[in-house]
């Protein structure tokens, strides 16, 4: 997640009553240093404003570790019903789904999760280098085409494709980093796909990273407020 990207899901769900959201459901939260040391934003910028709201949030991912409250596996069906006892109105799928094989099954089971009124936060990058987390998939999908994974009846509340930066940022904090693609640039017959994703480095630092981002509400049930 980028610092960017937190704010603007912050800044989306400040419209919504604290009831409404809470407990909200993190899904592949990371650890709790990875939340408030390696990328101290993610809790600065994000939870704590929902922490001080009186929003409660249950963080979830696959592996274990301090600050996960679930360790499951939400393609599994033992690891969906362990998740869905947390009854989540609100749940953050945010950079998960370019790391899965079939996106649109894990954001409909997502949203399976949801009670009426529930809503889904879903962010993905739109222009970003190749990660693997173990995988990625190079899924580099529009505000549209996330909403057209969801097979359910939904409303889009708010959607947008936001720069987030670029490989020069990351220069900027770390610049030896830019003596790996130095060193590698003569030498493509090491390793001919490690040194392409390498050389693509240079290509990022013109051009930004950029990030889709949507909020997906699940419909009311009939005679239910809204």
């Amino acid at each position: 997640m980028q610092k960017v990207e937190a704010k603007w899901i912050e800044s989306a769900l400040r419209a919504y009553p604290a009831d409404s959201l809470s407990p909200i459901l993190d899904i592949g939260s990371q650890t709790l240093a990875f939340r408030t040391q390696d990328k101290p934003y993610i809790h600065e910028d994000l939870f704590a404003p929902l922490l001080e709201r009186g929003i409660s949030v249950v963080y979830s991912d696959l592996q274990e570790g301090e600050g996960i409250d679930i360790s499951a596996n939400l393609l599994e069906d033992a690891g969906y019903d362990q998740i869905r006892q947390t009854a989540p109105r609100t749940i953050f799928c945010n950079n998960v789904l370019e790391h899965v094989l079939d996106p649109a099954e894990f954001a409909n089971r997502c949203f399976g999760l949801l009670p009426p009124g529930g809503r889904l936060v879903i962010t993905v990058p739109k222009s970003y280098p190749h990660h693997r987390d173990p995988i990625d998939t190079m899924f580099r999908p529009t505000p549209e085409e996330i909403s057209s994974l969801i097979s359910e009846a939904h409303e889009v509340l708010v959607s947008e494709i936001i720069d987030t930066g670029s490989y020069r940022d990351n220069l900027k904090r770390r610049p030896w980093i830019i003596y790996r693609q130095i060193l590698r640039l003569p030498f493509p017959f090491l390793g001919w796909t490690r040194w392409k994703r390498s050389m693509k480095k240079f290509y990022w630092m013109i051009w930004p990273y950029r990030q889709s981002c949507i909020v997906i509400q699940k419909p009311f049930s009939a005679g239910s407020e809204g």
